[in-house]
């Protein structure tokens, strides 16, 4: 055994070439030459991996994505089949085995032996079994903003309370629902058992689903003095060997407008540190196509009391949204909108690509207007013309970046 890093440790195994074990506290990454690599949670869940070219990641509910370039050079992202799945699991267990057999008698491997044993206790039943397992203790998780995706999720509301936006179906499939402190705490400890050791992982608190802040405030600040209770959160606690960074949420604009800016105090002091709001467009016109609550200005609105409370916000809008009638009215009037609010260090904008799976009362209305849909080259050109029109946010710490929905797994 070699050390050849921080937490690196390196061996060479007949057949296989040098491999590489980079052993962190809540999780395990095997590379094969850095050609062929897999990793693990703390508790031994295969979660993902680089074979041949090919990006994998395993989902808690047992889905597995890979990703992969088509011949333009844009990212391709699909759901494997059930036949895939179970051969690309059952290969990666197979390796692994064999890497057991290969180091089981060297010496001060003992760490590393008993973390190749936690990986083996499981096999592609098992992992399925708690896939289904997923499901009895959250309803899908439908969408994050990508620097929420190695979050912990908590569900204090399921669904959407508004849910009628037309290019969205995210949540058509549940009914919006505010949980009781005691069912909130239920759920709570059934997410602690069901992450086990692999809670580390997670670095912050996202609250589900699509507004989970528009919950009445004093329900609110209930419900997240719970988490406190259950968690650390912004600084250690007893009993805890890690810390999440703070408590995240989305929240739309109807919603938001609803909250004052000393309510907004309270639950800065509560850790709320980011609040993700889909803006979508600036164009007015546009905006009542997409059937979105509030408006461009309100959303400024918004920003500004949310801002003065001292939250960081994140900005989403839709590259692609409008089609080809929109194309130049949407990238002038959301730059415009957008460029209105105090956005700063901790504050991301977030363009997102628009995707048209089960939109269909969107391309209804794009229809009746006579607006074409952007190919994925167009699209990737107004993504680039939105950050060209936003650049002066950079200077003052703000980040503007793609979120690719297509990407989301959890």
């Amino acid at each position: 055994m070699e050390k050849v890093g921080e937490n690196v440790v390196k061996f060479f195994i007949p057949d296989l070439g040098n491999v590489y074990f980079n052993l962190q506290k809540y999780s395990t990454t095997i590379s094969e030459e850095h050609r062929f690599i897999y990793y693990f949670d703390a508790e031994g869940r295969f979660m993902g991996g680089f074979f041949d070219g090919i990006s994998y990641r395993r989902g808690l509910d047992n889905r597995l994505m890979k990703k992969f370039f088509d011949e333009d050079k844009f990212k391709v992202k699909v759901f494997v089949s059930e036949d895939e799945k179970v051969r690309v699991i059952e290969d990666v267990l197979e390796r692994v085995l064999k890497i057991r057999k290969a180091i089981e008698n060297i010496e001060d491997a003992e760490e590393l032996l008993l973390r190749l044993d936690d990986i083996l206790k499981w096999d592609y039943k098992k992992l399925e079994k708690d896939g289904l397992k997923f499901f009895t203790i959250y309803k899908p998780i439908s969408i994050l903003p990508p620097d929420q995706y190695l979050s912990l999720v908590l569900q204090p509301a399921e669904g959407c309370s508004w849910n009628r936006c037309t290019f969205c179906s995210f949540y058509q499939d549940r009914r919006f629902r505010i949980k009781s402190p005691d069912e909130f705490r239920e759920h709570i400890k059934k997410v602690k058992k069901f992450f086990g050791r692999a809670i580390g992982l997670r670095k912050s608190i996202f609250l589900g689903d699509a507004n989970a802040l528009i919950i009445p405030q004093k329900r609110l600040i209930e419900l997240i003095e719970i988490i406190h209770d259950e968690f650390p959160v912004g600084q250690s606690k007893d009993g805890f060997d890690y810390v999440f960074d703070g408590i995240y949420s989305f929240l739309d604009i109807f919603g938001a407008e609803r909250k004052s800016m000393s309510e907004y105090i309270e639950l800065k002091n509560l850790q709320v540190k980011r609040i993700y709001i889909g803006l979508e467009t600036g164009d007015v016109e546009l905006f009542r196509y997409l059937n979105k609550p509030g408006s461009p200005n309100e959303c400024v609105e918004v920003v500004e009391v949310i801002k003065n409370a001292g939250i960081n916000v994140g900005i989403i809008v839709l590259a692609g949204a409008g089609g080809k009638k929109f194309y130049e009215r949407h990238i002038k009037n959301t730059v415009e909108t957008i460029l209105k609010m105090p956005l700063e260090n901790g504050d991301i904008v977030y363009i997102s690509p628009l995707v048209l799976d089960e939109a269909d009362e969107y391309v209804r209305i794009m229809n009746e207007i006579g607006s074409q849909v952007l190919n994925k080259f167009e699209i990737k050109e107004q993504v680039l013309e939105i950050k060209s029109g936003l650049k002066d946010l950079i200077e003052k710490g703000a980040k503007i970046t793609l979120y690719d929905i297509q990407e989301f797994i959890y």
